[in-house]
């Protein structure tokens, strides 16, 4: 079996999609923090940094943006400067990501460095997405993703998951640590875990899986986050392990994008 986990990503930002929320971590003595989401893919110009700050508890849940910081990316021995496009929202057309290259951030709020570094990793085919009848109710349903792991290589994969081109809050990541050069068939879970029945699924909803290939702090970062919301064993809570240096929350990824959708018959 491969090392698998489901949870709850608290501050998403995808390709397509940007969900702005303020991230709910918990701090020693309330303690504030900036926090840094970067990505860059191996679509043309898809470059953006978010920076925010964590709020106390029980302030709103709005995006915090931070503005006025420098923020650059340097690759192959050049250096781009990101453009502030709205408050603490930082992105660049200059970049095209190449799958192999490292991409190394660093940002500068009010004198504070933070750095990075990730490399995107290259494309592994997703081959297919489908959902058989058996696997579909109203509150739950578990299409399957297929891809073809390569062996000479390790792989870290991150499926992002929309339902009617909205974003989910749970998400999948997955290692080959037990399935390294094998074809691999395995399930996504949408569920609607609340009890608004306005949200259960039915015939000609769209699914959407959207397969990232990603580097091993970042999975580790994706895989820490669910320790961060505590686990169901009453362990206190803990920050995700960020690739970040400096002291900020986040992570910074250059990963690559798949995309397959598929509608509930």
């Amino acid at each position: 079996m491969k090392t698998i986990l489901r949870f709850i990503l608290l501050l998403m930002v995808s390709v397509q999609w940007s969900c702005e929320k303020a991230i709910d971590l918990k701090f020693k003595n309330n303690e504030l923090k900036y926090v840094i989401e970067g990505i860059i893919t191996n679509e043309p110009g898809t470059c953006k940094v978010y920076i925010s700050e964590t709020k106390a508890f029980g302030d709103d849940n709005v995006f915090n943006g931070i503005s006025g910081a420098s923020v650059k990316i340097e690759t192959k021995g050049n250096t781009i400067v990101l453009t502030e496009a709205g408050k603490g929202i930082y992105e660049t057309a200059a970049i095209n990501g190449t799958p192999g290259e490292t991409y190394n951030l660093t940002v500068n709020i009010n004198g504070e460095l933070f750095k990075a570094s990730s490399t995107m990793p290259q494309v592994v085919p997703f081959m297919d997405f489908t959902l058989k009848p058996k696997d579909f109710d109203t509150t739950r349903v578990t299409p399957m993703v297929k891809f073809k792991d390569p062996l000479e290589t390790k792989n870290y994969y991150w499926f992002q998951q929309l339902v009617n081109d909205k974003i989910q809050k749970h998400y999948e990541v997955m290692n080959d640590e037990f399935t390294p050069g094998q074809e691999v068939n395995d399930y996504l879970v949408f569920e609607n875990d609340t009890k608004n029945k306005a949200l259960n699924f039915k015939k000609g909803d769209k699914l959407t899986a959207i397969m990232h290939c990603v580097d091993p702090a970042v999975y580790t970062y994706l895989f820490s986050l669910f320790g961060a919301n505590g686990s169901d064993n009453g362990a206190a809570p803990s920050n995700p392990l960020t690739n970040i240096s400096g002291g900020a929350l986040g992570f910074f990824s250059a990963h690559t994008v798949q995309e397959k959708t598929l509608i509930i018959p």
